[in-house]
């Protein structure tokens, strides 16, 4: 990676600095004027070179050394091995004291980072004695690597000369950018359509809403079209009730991350799960065949429905980046993305870790009006407890298919599902 710009600053690291030691230098030789003798001359002439030293140290280009940075991979799971490489290389054999090489990665990186055989190394930090040295390399490992999109910007170089009056230091702005995807779980079975609405059937490519065949009804809620008002059964009823129309249902689905911050509560490896478990789905989907989108929650970013590998890695590209960054309760983001159609006639994934009275009202409100949903609760917990438990079955028995993953393995969670459950 070529320099690209190069900031210079020049900083005294004590009070006196290069007018001090000019000061130092006169004293001297007013002491070996007035004194006279081999040991006053002796000592002005032995600070001489130092003195020299001292005063080539302010002007020597420290800018025109050459420094690349050089990464193993661009593109990696997370829990992989990121190495990187910094070299330097300078023309001019000037001697230099010590030199610090910082390379500035964002702290996520930067706690994970190890050194790999430099002794005055920590993390991506070095302290080297070059003197005469004109070229000079080190290298750190990352490992495990965090999931994230980290840009990798400047590396900083420092040095100074032997009695600490004057220190140099630059910044050197390199750009480099690591794409960090989520890993994720293989999943032997995954059955999407194992308990189906009333009504709902199976059908191709487009998943639709038959609006002109009503299978049931059910009481108003405020949101509802008027075209979808059933004017004889709210005559019969004294109260306003809606019709609840046939669903089709295919093998084609949009996953929805909850990336609300009062969702997790903080609670980071919690979403690191949650986003895991979308990326098993992911590439379970898309290894069987079927076709997915992603809606996230917490941007407006929006991947189509499409099939395929690199349909897949361009999924996976967009939950390198996904954090909890929603300020406002996922549940009422939810409700007003089916209310204005943007998941409207789709079969939807929802993976959140919320599961309350607010949240499990919502789900049903929304699957009753128009929404193939299917809901997976993740569980901060191994084990699931009888409040999770009653709220799961309700879902259920209303027809909303729930999986509670709980525990570090899809795939067992997938397989028991509340049969290993506590009561």
């Amino acid at each position: 990676m070529k320099r690209l710009t190069w900031k210079l600053g020049s900083k005294y690291k004590t009070p006196l600095g290069l007018t001090g030691i000019m000061v130092l230098l006169g004293m001297l030789f007013s002491y070996a004027m007035f004194q006279g003798g081999f040991v006053s001359w002796f000592l002005f002439y032995s600070m001489l070179p130092f003195v020299a030293y001292t005063i080539t140290m302010v002007f020597y280009p420290l800018h025109k050394i050459e420094i690349t940075r050089t990464l193993n991979k661009e593109l990696m799971m997370a829990g992989e091995e990121l190495v990187v490489t910094i070299e330097l290389k300078r023309k001019t054999p000037f001697p230099l004291f010590y030199l610090i090489i910082h390379d500035e990665i964002p702290a996520p990186l930067y706690n994970e980072a190890l050194h790999d055989g430099e002794e005055d190394q920590i993390h991506s930090r070095v302290l080297f004695f070059p003197l005469f040295k004109k070229r000079l390399v080190y290298l750190y490992r990352i490992k495990p690597v965090p999931r994230g999109i980290y840009e990798l910007n400047s590396v900083s170089l420092r040095t100074g000369d032997v009695f600490g009056f004057v220190q140099k230091e630059i910044k050197v702005h390199l750009s480099d950018r690591v794409f960090i995807y989520p890993r994720y779980q293989e999943i032997e079975h995954l059955e999407m359509d194992k308990h189906l609405q009333n009504g709902v059937q199976k059908s191709g490519r487009n998943s639709m809403t038959d609006y002109t065949s009503s299978v049931s009804v059910r009481d108003y809620v405020q949101g509802d079209r008027l075209s979808w008002l059933h004017w004889k059964a709210s005559a019969r009823s004294n109260k306003l009730v809606t019709k609840v129309f046939e669903h089709q249902r295919n093998n084609d689905y949009v996953i929805v991350l909850d990336q609300s911050a009062l969702s997790y509560k903080n609670n980071d490896l919690l979403f690191e799960k949650a986003v895991s478990f979308a990326a098993s789905i992911t590439h379970y989907s898309v290894q069987n065949g079927a076709s997915l989108g992603l809606h996230s929650s917490g941007s407006r970013q929006r991947v189509p429905m499409n099939t395929g590998t690199d349909h897949e890695w361009r999924i996976f590209h967009e939950l390198a980046g996904v954090q909890p960054r929603l300020q406002e309760p996922f549940y009422e983001w939810l409700r007003r993305e089916f209310t204005e159609g943007r998941l409207e006639s789709r079969t939807v994934v929802v993976i959140s870790p919320l599961l309350d009275d607010v949240m499990m009202k919502t789900l049903e409100v929304v699957s009753a009006r128009q929404a193939n949903m299917i809901f997976f609760y993740m569980s901060p917990n191994d084990r699931l407890h009888p409040q999770e438990l009653s709220y799961i079955h309700r879902l259920n028995n209303g027809l909303i298919p729930t999986t509670a993953i709980y525990g570090p393995h899809f795939n067992e969670a997938l397989k028991a599902g509340a049969n290993r459950a506590s009561i």
